[in-house]
Order: structure tokens, then sequence, then C-alpha cells
């Protein structure tokens, strides 16, 4: 019995290993026979191939612009957003600028897919017509009020500064 246990354990300690898909790499298995090997890939074993999700739309950036003008001691405002072209967003707030009589409406800012805010000079709570108004874009609504509200300070240290408008420019989601 001893001698029998000896002999399997020298059988299993000078054998070969077994080797199942006979020197073929990972996730291919041999084909062929009679002394011709070749290997080919294991059906279903490549999952590298899926397919990408399709998108279901785009995301169109839009304009906004900003007109400034002056009708006597006032000074006025044309403002628009979610337009699809700068033109468009200009010929808008020059529009709505002049709505009240206004002619010497101008662009005062044009900007895309973005937040603006505008810094207004005021002495005794009312315009400085002589003052500099400050356009400002930024990403978010608050950022672009606080500076708007910074610059409007340092240009026009004599005057307080208020924030007289703020809007954002979103972009417009169209499905396919």
């Amino acid at each position: 019995m001893r001698i029998s246990n000896y002999l399997v354990f020298l059988t299993l300690l000078f054998s070969a290993t077994a080797q199942a898909e006979q020197g073929c790499p990972p996730g291919q298995y041999p084909i062929g026979g009679q002394g011709v090997a070749a290997c080919a890939p294991i059906p279903g074993g490549n999952t590298q191939s899926a397919t990408e999700p399709r998108p279901l739309g785009k995301w169109i950036k839009t304009w906004g612009a900003v007109a400034i003008g002056s009708l006597g001691l006032e000074r006025n405002l044309g403002v628009t957003t979610g337009k699809l072209s700068k033109k468009d967003a200009e010929s808008d707030a020059l529009a709505r600028c002049a709505k009240h009589g206004e002619k010497d409406c101008k662009i005062g800012l044009t900007y895309r897919n973005q937040c603006i805010a505008v810094g207004e000079p005021q002495i005794d709570g009312k315009p400085n017509l002589v003052g500099n108004v400050q356009f400002f874009t930024d990403q978010t609504i608050d950022q672009a009020a606080v500076s708007a509200q910074d610059a409007c300070e340092r240009r026009n240290p004599a005057n307080q500064c208020k924030v007289i408008y703020t809007a954002c420019s979103e972009p417009i989601f169209k499905s396919y």
C-alpha cells in the first residue's frame, strides 16, 4: 500500500499539467484535428462590442442681448433672451429699447448660453446718467451679479451701485 501511494505521488509530481485550451489564448478554443491545430473565438465571449446609447436630441445654445438708451433724464434697457442667432438677439434688444421713444439705443452686451447682470450707478436711488453702467456675464446669475456690482462700484466710486437686471440665456433641447 505504501508503494502504491508512493508511485501515485511520483506520477503526479512528474506529470505535465493539462491544458484545456491546448495552447490557445484566453477567449479562444482549439479547432482542427489530425495534427492540424488552430484557435477560434469562443462564441458569445466578446462583450466589448456593446452598442453605445444613441442621443435623443441635441442642445441648442441661445443668445441674449442688452441695449441701453436714454430719454430725457431716464435710462432704459431693451433686453432679450433665448434667441437662436446673435443678429436676432441684437435686433430684438434694440427694438425693445427704442419702444419708449429712445433715439440713442445701442447694444451694451450680447451673450450666448450665459447669465448676465447689469450694474447701474445711482445717486440717492436715482440713475446717474453720466455714470458708467457695467455689464457682466458668468455661468450663474449670482456670479454675474457680484461681478457687475463690484465693477460698478470701482468705476463709479462716488455713487451707490445697484444690480438692475439679471437673466440667463438657457440652451433649448431639440429632440431628433
